[in-house]
């Protein structure tokens, strides 16, 4: 019976041996880049709303927004230190923006600030309220915002100045002097002004309106204009002048304190106004 015998000369397997090692990265990081693929990396989720974990109030109203926002619910403890498994899952969803539910009592200000330590990249902000009824009607406006319109008819104007102006009473409003209406606006406490729109008719081509939301303090009675929107001059027949460029946070109707009234200016008599409307949202949304 023949055999058959191998030499391996040394430096033949220190060449085997740094292959196989040099196979068994490549592997590791083919399993590391396939893993990559499965969880992608990012910013983390949009938004986690974070609610005490002591009383159920806060944590139910929340629900509906946060399943409408696809938003995680977090509950921790009035005061630190966060319990390991939120502080764990808190990490994991690396959320962009950390909304707080409920006062101080509720969620301590050194849990604000633990929370911040943990999510440093988090903007976190805070829906409270004197209570929990209060708390739960701020998020509900804050999430549901409600969009409306305000609408100012013709025959609301009156002239700038009854002795030498006139002002028709009909379908339209046009002045044949000074070219100058006025009406007041009823808009709900607490709204957002978002856009200006009026509807005028022109009989001839000059007709160039401006229509100005101006506020009026009830004690001393200073007039600030707001903002405006203006048409330059456009041919005859009816068209629609509308001012939505506002800022966010441009005017926030505050009835206690202020009188808002509508300013029409280049109705003359060729140039009519027909009504002047003012779109608002009741609620701002948390996104």
């Amino acid at each position: 019976m023949s055999s058959v015998m191998f030499t391996v000369r040394r430096r033949d397997m220190t060449w085997a041996v740094a292959f196989i090692v040099l196979l068994s990265a490549i592997w590791v990081a083919r399993g590391d880049f396939a893993d990559a693929g499965v969880v992608p990396t990012g910013d983390g989720i949009a938004v986690v709303y974070v609610a005490v974990s002591t009383n159920y109030p806060d944590s139910l109203g929340v629900g509906p927004g946060a399943g409408a926002n696809a938003a995680p619910i977090i509950i921790v403890p009035t005061n630190p230190p966060i319990p390991a498994a939120s502080s764990a899952e808190l990490e994991r969803l690396d959320p962009r923006t950390v909304i707080i539910i409920g006062g101080t009592t509720a969620i301590s200000v050194s849990m604000e600030t633990a929370l911040g330590s943990l999510l440093p990249n988090a903007a976190i902000s805070r829906i409270g309220g004197a209570n929990r009824y209060e708390t739960n009607a701020m998020f509900s406006a804050a999430t549901f915002p409600i969009e409306g319109w305000a609408s100012i008819p013709a025959a609301a104007f009156t002239a700038d100045n009854p002795a030498t102006d006139t002002a028709a009473i009909a379908n339209l409003a046009y002045n044949s002097t000074d070219g100058i209406l006025v009406a007041p606006i009823q808009l709900p406490h607490g709204a957002e002004i978002l856009e200006l729109k009026a509807d005028v008719y022109d009989a001839d081509n000059g007709a160039s309106i401006s229509v100005i939301v101006y506020r009026v303090t009830n004690t001393s009675g200073v007039q600030a204009v707001t903002f405006a929107t203006s048409a330059v001059p456009f041919q005859a027949g009816f068209t629609t002048v509308s001012d939505t460029t506002i800022a966010a946070g441009t005017e926030i109707v505050d009835n206690e304190n202020y009188t808002y009234f509508l300013y029409v200016t280049g109705a003359d008599g060729n140039a009519a106004i027909v009504d002047v409307k003012v779109r608002y949202r009741l609620g701002v949304s948390t996104g």
